[in-house]
């Protein structure tokens, strides 16, 4: 009898064509799926009929001693909010989140780390108040409700802005807007489930 297990899943479902290249997806990613942990949801990006790309969580066994000491030098401590494998456009690695706190302020980190511990994404959430006006402005004609904004960086350099935006019906995008407050690409935020 084939194993099958209902799940929440967040699916970013993209509003443009095409994307950047992909790193191949695992061929047992439906398996690796089923056996995640129960409480982290998995993440699907779609673009047109294929997955451009999925971090599906795993437990703190599971990242290699390298991702351990990479992340240990570049975000220690915190909260952590979710940790998994990922397979996209940066390539595959290891996907950590993590919440800080202090002074009255809150914010997330967000770091992709490849297996031999080489940085290839960080994101971090910055106050409304410094994030430039016309990457706001880009950002919320979309909606009228920004709920964050991250700079996100690349292996070696800041690269662009993602806004959750809500619109008054409640629905959730992320908006990517270039440092100069080009809208890059828009997209919708669901919850689904995953029958596997």
């Amino acid at each position: 009898m084939p194993f099958r297990r209902s799940r929440h899943a967040l699916f970013c479902l993209s509003a443009l064509a095409a994307c950047g290249a992909t790193s191949r997806l695992p061929t047992d990613l439906a398996t690796l799926a089923a056996e995640s942990p129960v409480d982290s949801p998995a993440r699907l990006r779609l673009v047109g009929d294929r997955i451009a790309a999925a971090t599906i969580a795993v437990g703190p066994g599971a990242m290699p001693p390298e991702v351990r000491t990479t992340l240990d030098a570049i975000a220690p401590g915190g909260e952590l909010l979710f940790q998994g494998r990922e397979w996209g456009p940066r390539g595959r690695g290891f996907r950590i989140e993590k919440r800080y706190r202090g002074n009255g302020e809150e914010h997330v980190r967000s770091v992709l780390i490849g297996e031999d511990g080489s940085v290839l994404e960080r994101a971090h959430s910055v106050p409304l108040t410094q994030v430039p006006p016309n990457v706001l402005g880009a950002a919320l004609r979309t909606g009228p409700h920004v709920d964050e904004a991250r700079i996100v960086s690349g292996p070696e350099r800041e690269e662009y802005w993602s806004c959750t935006i809500r619109t008054r019906i409640g629905r959730t995008f992320v908006v990517d807007v270039d440092l100069d407050g080009r809208v890059l690409r828009t997209t919708r935020r669901i919850d689904a489930h995953l029958d596997l």
